[in-house]
């Protein structure tokens, strides 16, 4: 090897003495197109090689190199081109010419090269390099940053490290483990590899053994002399380091402050060492060597001769011994052991009121260290949610940096990224992300194929896009940082706990409850692998679980969960006030979920009092806990209470957070939400328009907020009972959320079931179910079928499917969603028994009363196990059971339980209030069932006084009392009364009616009084009426439509007007014949009305005409036995009489008389009239004789079958006396006896 690089030297010089500047050669070879891609993604950048690269001057030998090389056909081929000037290189990269036949050119594998193009084509792809000499550069820089960061090392612990910096972890273990035994070493040699392998091991995530090489480094740092105030300092921050590590930040703190005090009270110039801790991010030695050389091709060129391990060690040797020529060395001071721990405030202010940047200007050798302990400080602060004074110490680290280095560097990027961490907590969002895209930036220029520093930083962009609610600009970044991390660490290390708990946080949101607890299960396994019991990461993550366990309705799992963490905090952080004031509020608002608003209340205020003592001068973070207190008021129904503390909660966003638009319009939603709860509906408008104003004018970081405040504003115009607008708005948030968010989304789900929502006080039930199916099959994509809130959803459609009559579908999911409740609710429980109220409403709509009162009775005793029964949910069950008792006709049980449920409503209603008008009214229903008239007045005017207060302009529920009160009145014959409630219970229903049928029914009621009083004028006005509501509605049936214009004939025929009544009866005709032609019995009633008004009118021949069409329709459909036949022949015969035609008239009731005897029964007073009808037909036709016999065959019937005093059985015998008499024959048949 000795002469081949001689060789080399040789032809180098040889190629320089030809005086050509410029050469050009070429290299063929084959490689894969994700490698192509890697090139064109690193144009302009340096590349190297591992090796000696041939080349050749003849491009045509290059070519025929690719297409002599077909092992592989997948691979592409490839033509390198460099050029190289040779005038330029300083002789650092050889190259020589070793065989002129050939053209054949060989570079070092110290040469280096810019990318300058790739030119692809279907053939061939052409890859444009030129040599470059930065080489020499880079390593002059690298040396020199060395001498100012590491004095007095020697050249093989310098090996070690930089190892650990280049990640080989395990070969710097093994190689520092082989020096620590090695014989003969000096105290300084033994210290440095000391605390090397705790760098080592600092990386690898092992902090115990980190911390015991760190221990044994600092026992040598005590002993040897003179002191090394560097030395000490470095190893104090390291172990300060691994505290913070393990969740001890009190003990961090004492050694960050006792290593700063040592800088301070050595104020000297003193001889740097290696400073930048290799943990923690961007602070490799190896930094310049990353920024400049962007893609290393170890694996690429397989077409060059490997070199042997001898190569590579001879120049590393060289390398080194460049190094070894330039250290210097100098003695530092030891230092003492750490005092005692110094409580956290007097820590801060002593670290915070030092002039560190002063100091680093007259200490510019250590300003770096102190750079770094400055920033780990930060960190500290930004864990205990002090976040300014954590900017404050971060911005000295940065000035301190940029004053050190004067350009961009990794260091700096890592104090730009911590600052951006503590921005993302304080929710500055844009800050957040612009620090994090200037770190980014300088991390991508030393590492631009990924490193662990740009991995944490992608995490924390990540987070950033989390609380702007990007869920898939996130979850990239997670998966981004994730992919990174697994190149340097194994499955399940403690580096990737950041990036699977961000993608658990998303799922989370997502609504895919099972898949967060995934996540959150893997961070929980790896933590317990790494940290103690206690750590706050732990505590951090079981708060999450909580969330998600509270968020699928597991509420008891979810205190578990919470509970556990607070006895950590107590335990391990009991000074860590907004941590504790953190879990304090989550307790309270999963005690919130449970309705234990007490128990919450007192969490939250104590939270908020911790809040109070950690930030005296206030802070953003206590209006999470007056905005808590504040929903406990509401739903308390003290809604003045809960304003007062939203007003303070928006006071301080405004104050401390101006910049948190999101957070300013949730508490302005609040206060509308409030507002719109005490009808102030104006008000609360225009919070929820400034609300969404704040929003829009941000509106590509706020697109969820902006459809939450539109959801809002819809929930607002429900109430109003606007529900058109009200659907426009949830469809302009469901349309902002598909575009916005990807699907399935738990907030698509929630829009979807809102506009369901509207659609079922539209009464547009099918309507309503589309929309909740589609709620129900998004969950089902989110794999929350065993979500709590799939319950709400199923209730929701069993609403729907109860107000379309459909109880058995209703009933179907009620008992699904309660099978949900069961399953996530420890019993008793209010939802378990507002369920089985819900099924007791569906059996009693299918009129299995006993039943209904089953459920009902459990779901009242669930209510007493939780001494609810004093509250108004209970006094709605009380109810209930006194309807279904009404039902079964137990009218007493049923008063009972409306009075129970009365005094509950009048002790929590402030009076007026629309329930206890509705109570009022069932009471009077019941009295009225029991004939208790006077009483049930008094109840309905109690009813009706209630809603002429809340209804000035009337409902139409004040239409049902005042129709309920009319019908009273006239059960105590107050005809008037009666008819002056009815006509204004006929106004509001006109009103407000949804459909004609109540209306219908009003006018029918009052045409009956108008019967009674005889005000025919009046009953035909009102049947009138009823016809044009009933023709104007299309969807009505015709046959309503046919009866009453059947009543308008009729009450028209006894007022003697026969024209208008015929007119009225052959519309009846027509829409019979038309709508129902073979309802033929109605169409005979009808055309008998025709023949009543013709024959009153003696128009005969039309009276006939409509005879016989009736006698056709009845031959043709009914037996001949049938009334209406009879009728036919009755009528038939009372004409032929009136027009004199008395055979034909004897023929028709001949007729009648054979029908009549032949499916009658003999004594039937029909077989009676028909004789006395042809009794009286013979008289007309003068033949007295037969007159009698008849008249005395109809009185042998009429005595059988009629009265005594019956008008028909006198006049019988009175015929036949007056007959007897005028052809003086003696009566004998008639025995007076028989009729005394």
């Amino acid at each position: 090897m000795k002469d081949l690089t001689q060789c080399f030297i040789r032809e180098h010089r040889k190629l320089i003495e030809t005086g050509k500047e410029k050469h050009i050669v070429y290299r063929g070879m084959k490689l894969s197109r994700d490698q192509i891609r890697k090139f064109t993604e690193n144009l302009g950048q340096l590349i190297s090689t591992n090796g000696i690269l041939i080349t050749t001057s003849d491009r045509l030998t290059a070519l025929n190199q690719v297409i002599s090389n077909q092992k592989n056909a997948n691979l592409c081929s490839i033509l390198l081109e460099i050029e190289c000037d040779l005038l330029h290189m300083n002789g650092i990269d050889i190259i020589a010419d070793l065989e002129e036949e050939y053209q054949m050119i060989l570079f070092n594998s110290n040469a280096t090269f810019r990318l300058v193009n790739v030119k692809m084509n279907e053939e061939i792809t052409l890859i444009q390099l030129t040599l470059s000499n930065e080489s020499q550069t880079i390593k002059e820089k690298y040396i020199n940053d060395s001498r100012r960061r590491i004095a007095n090392i020697s050249l093989d612990i310098l090996f070690g490290q930089l190892m650990c910096d280049m990640g080989l972890w395990n070969e710097s273990q093994h190689y520092l483990e082989y020096l620590l035994n090695s014989s003969q070493l000096k105290n300084e040699d033994l210290i440095r590899i000391e605390y090397s392998l705790g760098d080592v091991y600092q990386w690898k995530a092992e902090w115990y053994d980190a911390r015991k090489h760190y221990d044994r480094a600092y026992a040598i740092i005590k002993n040897v002399q003179p002191k090394n105030i560097k030395e000490s300092v470095y190893v104090l921050w390291n172990i300060g380091n691994i505290a913070c590590k393990e969740g001890k930040y009190e003990e961090a703190y004492d050694y960050y402050r006792r290593a700063l005090s040592f800088l301070k009270s050595n104020n000297t110039s003193t001889t740097t060492r290696r400073v930048l801790l290799l943990h923690d991010p961007f602070n490799s030695i190896l930094s310049h060597i990353h920024r400049r050389f962007r893609l290393i091709f170890s694996n690429i060129f397989g077409f060059i001769q490997s070199t042997s391990i001898w190569f590579r060690t001879r120049t590393w040797s060289k390398f080194v011994n460049l190094l070894r020529r330039k250290q210097e060395t100098r003695n530092v001071e030891f230092v003492s052991e750490l005092p005692n721990k110094m409580k956290f405030d007097e820590i801060c202010r002593e670290v915070l009121d030092y002039d560190w940047q002063q100091w680093c200007l007259a200490n510019m050798n250590s300003s770096v260290l102190i750079g770094a302990i400055l920033r780990s400080l930060g960190r500290i602060l930004n864990e205990q949610c002090r976040y300014k004074e954590a900017l404050l110490v971060h911005q000295q680290a940065l000035t301190i940096f940029e004053q050190f280095y004067q350009s961009p560097h990794i260091e700096i990027g890592s104090s730009l990224y911590c600052i951006g961490t503590v921005f993302q907590f304080q929710k500055k969002n844009e800050e957040a992300l612009d620090f994090c895209e200037r770190a980014m930036s300088i991390f991508k220029r030393y590492y631009p194929n990924g490193h662990l520093y740009n991995a944490q930083n992608l995490n924390s962009i990540g987070h950033v896009f989390y609380s702007q609610i990007k869920d898939n600009e996130s979850e990239n970044k997670y998966r981004q940082a994730l992919a990174m991390m697994t190149k340097y660490y194994s499955s399940g290390h403690i580096s990737t706990t950041e990036s699977l708990s961000g993608i658990g946080n998303i799922r989370c949101r997502q609504g895919r409850y099972d898949e967060a607890l995934i996540f959150y299960q893997q961070v929980l396994n790896i933590l317990k692998k790494y940290h103690s019991s206690g750590h706050m990461s732990t505590i951090i993550l079981l708060n999450k679980i909580g969330y998600t366990k509270k968020q699928e309705g597991k509420y008891d799992e979810s205190l578990e969960f919470h509970r556990r963490a607070l006895d950590m905090q107590q335990k391990y952080y009991p000074s860590y006030y907004a941590a504790l004031a953190n879990t304090f509020n989550v307790i309270g608002n999963v005690l919130e979920c449970t309705l234990k608003y007490n128990e919450a209340l007192d969490y939250f205020k104590q939270a908020f009092n911790m809040q109070m003592n950690y930030y005296p001068s206030g802070d953003s973070s206590m209006a999470a806990s007056l905005n808590n207190i504040g929903n406990v008021l509401f739903y308390q129904k003290h809604y003045n209470d809960a304003l007062s503390y939203y007003q303070q909660t928006l006071t301080i966003f405004q104050t401390h957070a101006p910049y948190a638009s999101n957070s300013v319009a949730f508490c302005m939603n609040n206060i509308g939400i409030t507002l719109c709860k005490q009808q102030k509906y104006a008000e609360a408008l225009e919070y929820h328009q400034k609300a969404l104003d704040t929003l829009e004018n941000n509106f590509s970081l706020y697109q969820t907020s902006i459809a939450n405040s539109l959801s809002y504003i819809g929930d607002l115009m429900i109430e109003e009972k606007k529900y058109s607008e009200a659907l426009d708005y949830y469809r302009k948030a469901l349309t902002l959320l598909e575009n916005y968010l990807t699907s399935p989304h738990i907030n698509i789900v929630d829009i979807l079931n809102r506009i369901g929502n509207v659609l079922y006080h539209q009464r547009k039930y099918d309507e309503a179910i589309e929309f909740y199916q589609r709620s129900l099959s998004t969950r089902e994509q989110l794999n929350s079928l065993r979500s709590i809130d799939m319950a709400t959803v199923l209730n929701n459609i069993g609403h729907a499917l109860y107000k379309k009559v459909d109880y058995d579908g209703a009933l179907e999911y009620y008992r699904r969603a309660l099978v949900i409740q069961e399953k996530y609710y420890q019993s008793p429980h209010i939802y378990i028994a507002k369920s089985l109220n819900r099924i007791g409403v569906a059996l009693y709509g299918q009129k299995k009363y006993d039943e209904a009162l089953e459920f009902y009775q459990q779901s009242l005793s669930i209510r007493e196990k939780l001494d609810l029964l004093d509250s108004i949910g209970s006094a709605t069950v009380l109810i209930n059971i006194g309807r279904a008792l009404y039902e079964k006709a137990d009218y007493d049980g049923a008063l009972e339980y409306y009075r129970r449920a009365l005094v509950i409503q009048e002790k929590y209603y402030q009076s007026p209030h629309i329930d206890i008008a509705h109570n009022f009214n069932s009471i009077g229903v019941t009295l009225h069932a029991q004939k208790k008239y006077n009483e049930a007045i008094e109840f309905y005017e109690k009813s009706l006084s209630i809603r002429e207060i809340l209804y000035r302009l009337g409902s139409i529920d004040t239409a049902v009392v005042l129709s309920n009160i009319g019908l009273a009145k006239y059960q105590t014959y107050d005809d008037d009364g009666a008819l002056n409630f009815y006509r204004r219970s006929l106004t509001y229903y006109k009103k407000y009616a949804s459909n004609c049928s109540d209306i219908i029914t009003c006018l029918d009621r009052i045409i009956l009084i108008l019967k009674d009083q005889r005000k025919y004028d009046e009953i035909v006005d009102t049947q009138k009426e009823k016809l044009t509501i009933l023709q104007s509605n299309i969807h009505i049936d015709q046959m309503k439509v046919a009866k009453c214009l059947n009543d308008i004939g009729i009450t028209l025929f006894e007022q003697m007007q026969f024209d208008p009544s015929i007119d009225f009866y052959q519309q009846e005709l027509t829409i019979l014949e038309e709508h129902y032609p073979y309802d033929h019995v109605n169409i005979g009633v009808c055309l008998s009305w025709l023949v009543a008004n013709l024959h009153r009118k003696a128009e005969y021949d039309r009276a006939v005409e409509c005879l016989q069409r009736w006698l056709q329709i009845t031959e043709a459909s009914l037996p001949v036995h049938e009334l209406c036949i009879h009728e036919v022949f009755n009528w038939l015969r009372l004409i032929s009489r009136n027009r004199g035609q008395h055979e034909l008239s004897l023929i028709y009731e001949r007729n009648h008389l054979f029908m009549c005897l032949q499916h009658l029964p003999s004594d039937h007073e029909c077989i009676g009239d028909s004789f006395s009808a042809i009794g009286e037909i013979y008289e007309n036709l003068h033949q007295p004789n037969f007159a009698l016999d008849f008249y005395k065959q109809a009185f042998l019937i009429y005595k059988k079958c009629l009265f005594l005093l019956d008008l028909r059985l006198l006049v019988t015998i009175w015929n036949i006396e007056r007959l007897s008499e005028e052809l003086g024959i003696q009566s004998d048949e008639l025995n007076e006896s028989e009729f005394l």
